[in-house]
């Protein structure tokens, strides 16, 4: 498969749930494996599961990182997809915290890597950013097999 048509599939790949606290699920005609994009659901899937982030949490990452590998044109841009990343990290102060919630280990192995920040709310972006850039990165390389040039 063509890496734009990947990425086509990819901008339809997750679906708003619940439009009030935004959760979002998989495409429904994507997990039918006689469907094209099988094969990339299958993908995201699996990383998914493997994240060993809660269940919902890890829709909210993935679908996140399937937006970064979306919007940036060129996955070896690192610039791009950093750049992308820190916008797809949430601003809101509601958001941010629910890796508290649900992941909160995140937030500790953020701590970890780079250090306590001077603020819990910078601990928790840092944190997402993390989460997203592992999911980006992992995502893309199970993408990079499904694709032909």
């Amino acid at each position: 498969m063509k890496k734009e048509k990947v990425k086509t599939f990819l901008a339809t790949l997750f679906v708003t749930r619940d439009v009030a606290d935004e959760s979002v699920s998989f495409n429904d005609a994507f997990m039918r494996d006689t469907h094209e994009a099988y094969p990339i659901y299958d993908a995201v899937s699996d990383v998914m599961h493997k994240s060993n982030l809660s269940f919902n949490f890890s829709y909210a990452i993935a679908s996140k990182a399937v937006d970064v590998l979306e919007q940036v044109e060129d996955w070896e841009d690192n610039d791009d997809i950093q750049e992308a990343i820190n916008s797809a990290v949430p601003v809101y102060t509601w958001e941010l915290m629910q890796i508290c919630q649900s992941d909160s280990w995140a937030v500790d192995e953020a701590i970890r890597e780079y250090g306590k920040q001077e603020t819990l709310e910078r601990d928790v972006t840092t944190a997402w950013f993390m989460l997203i850039e592992t999911m980006v990165e992992e995502i893309k390389t199970c993408l990079e097999a499904i694709i032909t040039e």
